[in-house]
């Protein structure tokens, strides 16, 4: 019996349970399937699709935004920032200023005399031709206002587009990153170093979330949910994303993911002004991220990661053996910044990681949404006292003790258990004191030295961070689901959690982490 005598809705429902070989072997096989079975491809296909940074590959995207019958399922597309981000391609002569007659140079002189070296040599300079024109394209496309009219010439014909992200690493697959890897011989999604020093440029993922938000504001497209690779939001300068810019963006996003990140830029000294802000003063620290976070009205959930300046580590403090030299870091004054200047009344979910502060911080963040919070995830934070402190003169304070927050997290517990009624979930991983790590265990952990002994596993060595010890899972994680389980758990952890020396365990499975909500209705 031919599929065809069934009606269009059961046709698709037998595509969907087929492999992806299967749908397209039927598609092709018969004209007739094949307009049957298109609502349910385009579904599958051209929901959610993912781009290289290159004119080929948006002008796939284009060419699908213009097409009548995909266009409608389009809800989400995420970019790859950049590409090959390594130092130097295999297929590159040993010497980067020579012309394309250098990559003889990477055939040795016996090679030479065989026609086997002649097709090496075609293939390596042909091979860096192609990689010299896309890192061109690449370029052109982010340094100018080109990427900005490709992305507004497909943002306003997909009246369904709803989601817009950066996605980096081999584990995602952007249209077209393939056909460089067969053009270069590389894989264009492989990560490089961060770079050794100052650079002269914002970065990548920071030129592209400044298209998108302006192709979003000059087209009108409504977006629900937004979220970044590491981007520089506070070296942006003001004129290129102007408040008015940012509110028409952002006003309509109900979920943002931001890793925001300082760049460690140098001034260019031919240039009376810079095209970027160098962020010298602490004081400027977290200026754009308010602004941002000030547009985005309506706002539901958020999931916030501010890295420390580069060359630094969350898990160590910027100047040794001070602790406080912390609340001079770009983590905790942005947060602070943040706090102090935003107000996010409708937060129901946040995610919080990999970032020091203080509980008076912390709790003007949360706050305003008290009442509404139903989910809190909370990992790598470090939370000081909130007592006054130097962090240039540890000194200075030092005689007044009586002011001293010896336990900050057990205010922050607090409030959630007191303020925050609507908790139904919370997830508390690897939290941090000024000097170590937070555990949760029924009973107090036994003193050292048993404590190396028993509760502790083994040490880390200081080549993985020093004079750190791990230990369980379960002693740094705690996790709870289901309104009363919440309350009980907050209730038994409130006095139940212990200060230690750095603690480390086991990564947590980043799926609970990452929970996706995109298909849930608000």
């Amino acid at each position: 019996m031919s599929l065809l005598v069934f009606p269009t809705e059961l046709i698709a429902q037998v595509f969907a349970h087929l492999d992806d070989d299967d749908v397209f072997r039927a598609r092709l096989s018969n004209k007739a399937l094949e307009e049957a079975s298109f609502a349910s491809f385009g579904k599958r296909y051209f929901r959610k699709k993912g781009f290289m940074i290159t004119s080929t590959s948006l002008d796939v995207l284009n060419h699908i935004a213009q097409h009548e019958g995909l266009r409608k399922h389009v809800q989400h597309l995420w970019f790859n920032p950049d590409l090959y981000t390594f130092a130097r391609p295999a297929c590159a002569p040993d010497d980067e200023d020579s012309d394309m007659d250098s990559a003889d140079d990477l055939i040795t002189p016996a090679e030479r005399k065989t026609s086997e070296s002649l097709r090496v040599f075609d293939r390596l300079s042909i091979q860096y031709e192609a990689y010299q024109q896309v890192i061109k394209d690449h370029a052109e496309l982010l340094y100018t206002r080109k990427l900005e009219d490709e992305l507004a010439s497909a943002f306003q014909l997909l009246p369904n587009l709803r989601t817009v992200g950066m996605r980096r690493s081999e584990d995602y697959s952007p249209y077209g990153w393939t056909m460089l890897r067969d053009a270069i011989g590389e894989d264009p999604r492989i990560l490089g170093p961060i770079p050794s020093g100052p650079v002269y440029d914002l970065s990548d993922s920071t030129y592209l979330f400044v298209a998108i938000i302006s192709a979003a504001a000059t087209t009108g497209t409504r977006l629900q949910r937004l979220y970044t690779d590491a981007i520089e939001i506070d070296n942006i300068k003001e004129e290129w994303l102007p408040q008015d810019t940012l509110d028409a963006a952002c006003r309509s996003i109900l979920y943002i993911e931001l890793n925001a990140v300082k760049g460690w830029l140098n001034t260019r000294p031919h240039l009376r002004s810079q095209p970027y802000n160098t962020l010298r003063r602490p004081e400027d620290f977290g200026t754009g991220l308010a602004r941002l976070l000030k547009a985005t009205t309506n706002l539901k959930e958020i999931g916030l990661q501010i890295f420390p300046d580069r060359k630094q580590s969350h898990l160590l403090a910027p100047t040794a053996r001070n602790p406080d030299s912390w609340r001079l870091s770009y983590a905790y004054v942005a947060l602070q910044r943040v706090a102090m200047s935003s107000t996010l009344p409708h937060l129901t979910r946040i995610k919080l990681e990999k970032v020091t502060t203080t509980s008076t911080t912390l709790i003007s963040l949360l706050r305003p949404s008290c009442s509404n919070l139903t989910s809190v995830k909370i990992r790598d934070v470090r939370l000081l006292s909130s007592t006054k402190t130097s962090p240039t003169n540890p000194s200075v304070f030092a005689g007044d003790t009586e002011d001293l927050e010896p336990r900050p997290w057990y205010t922050i517990f607090k409030f959630l258990l007191d303020s925050c009624p609507e908790l139904d979930f919370i997830l508390l991983n690897h939290l941090m004191h000024d000097r170590g790590t937070v555990s949760f265990t029924e009973e107090a952990p036994p003193p050292m030295p048993a404590e190396e002994a028993e509760w502790l596993m083994n040490h880390i060595p200081p080549s993985h961070g020093g004079q750190g010890s791990f230990t369980r899972y379960e002693h740094v994680n705690l996790q709870a689901e289901g309104r009363e389980k919440v309350k009980d758990e907050l209730e038994r952890v409130v006095d139940a959690h212990w200060y230690h020396q750095p603690l480390f365990s086991y990564l947590m499975d980043e799926n609970v982490w990452h929970t996706d909500t995109s298909d849930e209705e608000w």
